[in-house]
C-alpha cells in the first residue's frame, strides 16, 4: 500500500485522507481545492470542500461511486483538522456554488 493522489484503475482504495499542502504540490491530484485567506470558518470550509468534491465528479462508474463513498466516510473532524482557519475556497466552480448557496438562502 502506497498513498497516492491520483489512484490508478487497478488500485484497491481503502481510505480517503484529507491533506493540506501548497497548491503546486497538489497539481497532479484529482481532488483538490485552493485555500486562500478569507473569513470562512474551518467547519464551513470543510463542508464546502466535501460538497465540491462530491459534485465535481459526476461519473457513474463503480470506481467513481467508491471514491465518493470514501470521501463521505471521512470524519468531519478530520477535515477540520487539516484546514487552516479563516480561509476561502478558491477553485473553478467553487465560486458559482457559493453564489448559488447564498441566493437559495434568500
Amino acid at each position: 500500500g502506497k498513498l497516492t493522489g491520483k489512484p490508478d484503475i487497478k488500485d484497491s482504495l481503502l481510505h480517503a485522507v484529507p491533506i493540506c499542502a501548497p497548491y503546486q504540490t497538489l497539481s497532479q491530484y484529482k481532488y483538490r481545492v485552493k485555500l486562500v485567506p478569507g473569513n470562512q470558518k474551518r467547519g464551513k470550509a470543510a463542508r464546502q470542500c466535501v460538497d465540491f468534491f462530491l459534485r465535481s465528479d459526476q461519473e457513474k462508474t463503480p470506481e467513481a461511486e467508491r471514491i465518493r463513498d470514501l470521501i463521505k466516510r471521512v470524519n468531519d473532524n478530520d477535515w477540520v483538522k487539516v484546514i487552516c482557519s479563516d480561509v476561502k475556497i478558491s477553485s473553478s466552480g467553487a465560486y458559482n456554488k457559493t453564489k448559488s448557496q447564498k441566493s437559495s438562502k434568500k
